[in-house]
């Protein structure tokens, strides 16, 4: 990326928010490879939680983190009421087989 120095437009290149073609199509080939390692995520998945339901949170966070948009401090701003035993929910997860 060249800068521009001094008071000089920009001349040439991409406008701004032109998507790059060559990004766009790499990112939707990975799209159509991952999509077909569905059953195989899924599968995976299930084995984890079996084994550990600790590191199924874990690693389902941070997978969930590519398909949910991450919520700004104010979007979760929330008065909670009542408790949540983390535990409990562990126990829970164990026994949902």
């Amino acid at each position: 990326m060249s800068k521009v120095e001094g008071n000089r437009k920009k001349t040439g290149g991409r406008k701004k928010g032109t998507p790059n073609k060559l990004s766009k199509a790499a990112r939707e080939a990975f799209v159509a490879t991952l999509e077909g390692q569905v059953p195989n995520i899924e599968k995976a998945f299930a084995e984890v939680l079996k084994k550990s339901p600790e590191k199924y949170l874990d690693i389902f966070a941070k997978y969930a983190q590519y398909f949910v948009p991450k919520k700004s401090e104010q979007d979760i701003k929330a008065e909670v009421s009542g408790s949540f035993d983390f535990n409990e929910a562990i126990e829970r997860l164990k026994n949902n087989d």
